[in-house]
């Protein structure tokens, strides 16, 4: 099916070639500095008051935000020129944020990207029916709506994707499991061993006790690196304008690889920090372009066919969750929770 869609797409078999041409030592640079800037932070943070060491490890989970887009890009085997380099940097820059890359792999790779918003495949952040919304337990559907409020976004990566199916396998999950992401897990809890181990001992030089050192240095840049996820995801495929689609065949037909994305514009600064990622039309159409030449294939993309776009602003944000509730996969319209259109 991907292949289908990227025949049917509006650029030249050079303007491809162009758009999908790897680097080496420049990617491999900007790896190296974004684990020198993570650990020299961390170590930063257990050294200084706990006053200053908070708004630190809100950085440091920044940092590990975008070593994560580089193992992103890794694990599509865009980021370098070389297959074997990818995996291995995609595995390491994948660690600080505690995530298995062959799970990523199957959720992200494998799901995610060959189907984007279809209903029963793609399980991030899949709308729920009016009907499904009834049918769910209180639970479920306060659940439901605290994430779809601008606060509550932050919370759903954590708590629906990476501790169901990205840290270790679960088979009642994943389904069946393969011996890689048993490796790949292991890996993650070594270096989660390794990382309680380092965090206490260099806080415990400084005289900081156990908590005092695993809280800034480990606890809040994770969960300031999920809340960005969660944020990053639910702009890349909600809008009131983007489509959900019931079907494979529907998908297809409206080539929602590339429809089925929005691309938010931000200020230069956010742009840099996220390394071109909110380019996601451009991303999703080709996954093998990398994260340096999304720009150019988005601006191409752009000028050649209408796409979903807006500048972000926290108003229009606010905007999005309240519009984006509840969908009518039928009629592709986006509802409100007592079931009048959006």
């Amino acid at each position: 099916m991907a292949s289908d869609i990227a025949q049917q797409t509006p650029y030249t078999r050079e303007e491809r070639q162009s758009f999908t041409q790897r680097r080496l030592a420049l990617p491999v640079i900007l790896f190296l500095a974004l684990l020198a800037a993570y650990l020299g932070l961390v170590t930063l943070t257990l050294a200084v008051p706990t006053l200053i060491s908070v708004p630190l490890s809100v950085v440091t989970g920044v940092v590990i935000g975008m070593l994560f887009i580089v193992g992103h890009d890794a694990s599509h085997n865009s980021f370098t020129r070389s297959t074997r380099l990818n995996q291995a940097l995609g595995r390491v820059a994948f660690l600080p944020s505690l995530h298995a890359l062959s799970l990523w792999d199957l959720s992200h790779n494998r799901t995610h990207h060959r189907y984007n918003s279809i209903r029963g495949i793609d399980y991030v952040w899949e709308p729920m029916t009016p009907a499904d919304y009834q049918r769910s337990t209180p639970l479920r559907r306060a659940l439901y709506r605290f994430y779809r409020t601008p606060a509550g976004v932050g919370f759903y990566y954590l708590f629906h994707l990476w501790a169901p199916r990205l840290f270790v396998p679960l088979p009642f999950v994943i389904g069946r499991a393969r011996p890689i992401y048993y490796l790949d897990a292991a890996l993650v809890l070594a270096f989660l061993g390794l990382q309680l181990w380092a965090v206490t001992g260099i806080g415990g030089s400084f005289g900081k006790g156990p908590w005092e050192s695993v809280l800034p240095g480990l606890v809040i840049p994770f969960l300031v690196w999920n809340g960005f996820m969660s944020f990053v995801i639910f702009l890349h495929h909600t809008h009131p304008a983007v489509r959900w689609y019931k079907d494979e065949a529907a998908w297809a037909a409206e080539n929602g690889a590339l429809t089925g994305a929005v691309h938010v514009r931000f200020p230069v600064p956010f742009h840099q920090i996220v390394l071109s990622i909110m380019e996601h039309n451009a991303h999703h159409l080709a996954s093998g372009v990398p994260l340096y030449n999304l720009p150019r294939m988005q601006q191409m993309l752009e000028g050649r066919g209408p796409l979903v776009t807006w500048r972000f602003s926290w108003r229009g944000y606010a905007r999005v969750c309240r519009r984006c509730k509840l969908y009518d996969y039928d009629t592709g319209r986006w509802l409100s929770f007592d079931g009048r259109s959006a």
